[in-house]
This record gives structure tokens, sequence and C-alpha cells, in this order.
């Protein structure tokens, strides 16, 4: 079933009514052509989804009947620190992320990062970024969009994350590290860090190991840059979150 954005402000639960507006409005009524009477589902970003049925369609959307749909987020806080990659890679990690459930990307400089950002670039660079986790987010069926930080130095984001917390687990991965034990309790947050075209930088590691991150292993294969953040990401919903299957042996 088609799913839409909508401002939170713009839900009234008690009247049970919603109302989709701007470019949203503008897709579901000239492109999908959306009619009265049929069935849709509106989600607000910040964790709340209705389904409802089309009570008006024209520049604004009126859904009525809302009824609020079971929670589909993660249990798991699941957050990725990616050197970040160059061109399309990066926007494939954001994508791919947003659909296993990552709540915030933290893009870095690293000693070996290639791509790095003019300052009068940034901020439509960021923009591009968060409607592609809009996008997914919506594709997806997810109830929250994700949050795109700005693309800062490493050290700057480590100091942004501060001091580790007890239910938190930190985890580097690093090629050709071999199999290692998962870290031996149940956390409600996961950082991973996804370094770079040519691995991590040795000073880089060290700041990494220096904030409370272990290193982990992929395999005895090399990975891309974006391959190694998805899959990684994938483990930890498999070990922690809601992705079922399991990591057995790990």
């Amino acid at each position: 079933m088609p799913q839409f954005r909508v401002n939170a402000q713009d839900v009234d639960e008690e009247a049970g009514r919603a109302v989709v507006r701007g470019a949203e409005a503008r897709h579901m009524s000239r492109v999908l052509r959306l009619r009265p009477g049929q069935r849709v589902e509106v989600f607000d970003g910040a964790g709340g989804r209705w389904s409802g049925v089309v009570e008006r369609a024209g520049a604004e959307v009126w859904v009525a009947g809302l009824s609020r749909l079971p929670g589909n987020e993660s249990a798991l806080d699941l957050e990725l620190l990616v050197a970040l990659p160059k061109g399309e890679r990066w926007e494939r990690v954001l994508e791919k992320g947003t659909e296993l459930g990552v709540v915030r990307f933290l893009p870095v400089y690293t000693g070996r990062t290639v791509p790095r950002l003019r300052e009068d670039r940034r901020a439509a660079k960021v923009d591009r970024w968060s409607r592609i986790v809009a996008a997914a987010a919506k594709q997806c069926e997810r109830a929250r969009v994700p949050t795109v930080e700005p693309p800062a130095a490493l050290a700057e984001a480590l100091e942004t994350l501060g001091p580790a917390e007890s239910a938190e687990v930190r985890i580097v991965w690093a090629e050709r590290r071999g199999r290692h034990p998962w870290p031996p309790i149940r956390p409600a947050r996961v950082v991973l860090a996804s370094g770079p075209e040519g691995g991590w930088a040795p000073e880089d590691l060290g700041r990494l190991t220096a904030a409370g991150f272990v290193t982990m292993g992929l395999g005895p294969r090399i990975l891309r840059a974006d391959t190694a953040a998805v899959v990684g990401a994938a483990l930890a919903q498999a070990r922690w979150g809601d992705l079922v299957g399991g990591v057995p042996g790990w």
C-alpha cells in the first residue's frame, strides 16, 4: 500500500484526519491520481504511521479515518560513521542503510578519504542526502526518517559522539581482522565505523579505538567501502535488532 509523508503538525489523531501538503500532495493527486475512497498510509518521519482513506484530493490531500499502525522501527538504535565514499557509493549507503533501520549517518573525512566537499556545496549536498533517506524511508515503510549529519573530520565526529554509554557498543570494521566474538552485551545503541577505500590509516584506527571502538573483521575478502557499511549494518541488526536469521557462530 502506498505510504506518504505528512508533517507531524498536520496529523490530528483525535479527529482521525491528516492533511498532506506541498510536493507530496501534488504527487498523490497529479501523478498517482488518487481519488476519494482510496486507502493509503501516511507517516510523519518521527515514528508515527497511520492507515486512512483519501477524503479530498487536490492541492492538499485530506486523509480521514486514521488508525495508527504498529511500530516497525528496530529497538536497536543503530548509527553509521562512514568515511565518505566517492559519488554514488555514499548515496547507496544512505539508501540501503535506511532500509536496514539506521537512525543516523555520520560521514567523516579520514586520512585516506578522497572526496572533500567544497564549503559552498556542503548545504546543498546534505539537503540532497536528506531527501534520499526520506525517499528510502517512504519506500520501505519506515516510520522514522534517519538523520544525516554534515561531513566532518573524524576527530570532530568522535568528539561529538562523546564517551560510550554503558548500554552502547562501538565497532570499527577493518579488513582481514579475522573472526572475532561479538561484544557480550545486548546493547540499546550501536555505532558502526566503516573505513575508506584502501582501509583505515593507522592514526585514524588509533583514534577510533581510543574512543571505545572494538576492531572487528568482515571476512577474508576485501569489501568496497559502501559494501562494508551496508553488510556491517545488516549483521548488527541480525545480531541485536529486528533482522531475522541471526548470526550463528559469531
